[in-house]
């Protein structure tokens, strides 16, 4: 019998945080079909961007041994939304090498106001904790990674 690999459950889709595998049998006729007795997890590594906080910025970000990538956006932001969205491509594209992060600029004001971050989206590259490149505005993938390059090698 075939199965199938699968990340979502009974056609819906999840978000999650980590990539994983998932194998069991096809939904049409599974009544017919022994279930598997085991259901193997294994976490590949992060693939989104996670939270941030103006609690957790300083260990997170300042402090990390890995260069930071930090997407600045608010709730009410359509063009965040798209932002967000590479951010997440890009965590995936750079795992071990580049640590990915999102902070809701309206829930802490203070540490957009200590970057000057007037308006959003807006994404910050950090490494050793010093700022070294900014996005401002939505731009395409390419300009992301062009900026993520620069941090990289320096």
């Amino acid at each position: 019998m075939e199965r199938n690999n699968i990340h979502s459950l009974a056609g819906q889709k999840a978000r999650l945080n980590h990539r994983i595998g998932l194998s069991f049998w096809p939904k049409t006729d599974f009544r017919a079909r022994k279930a598997p007795s085991t259901l193997r997890v294994v976490c590949l590594r992060d693939t989104t961007a996670a939270a941030v906080t103006g609690k957790s910025w300083e260990k997170l970000v300042l402090n990390s041994d890995t260069p930071v990538l930090v997407g600045f956006y608010a709730s009410w932001c359509g063009p965040c939304r798209m932002v967000h969205r590479v951010i997440d491509e890009i965590a995936t594209d750079y795992a071990g090498r580049l640590k990915c992060f999102v902070l809701n600029a309206d829930s802490d004001m203070q540490v957009a106001e200590n970057y000057d971050i007037k308006a959003v989206p807006v994404v910050l590259l950090f490494k050793k904790g010093v700022k070294l490149e900014s996005v401002i505005g939505t731009m395409p993938k390419e300009f992301y990674i062009a900026a993520i390059e620069r941090v990289l090698a320096s």
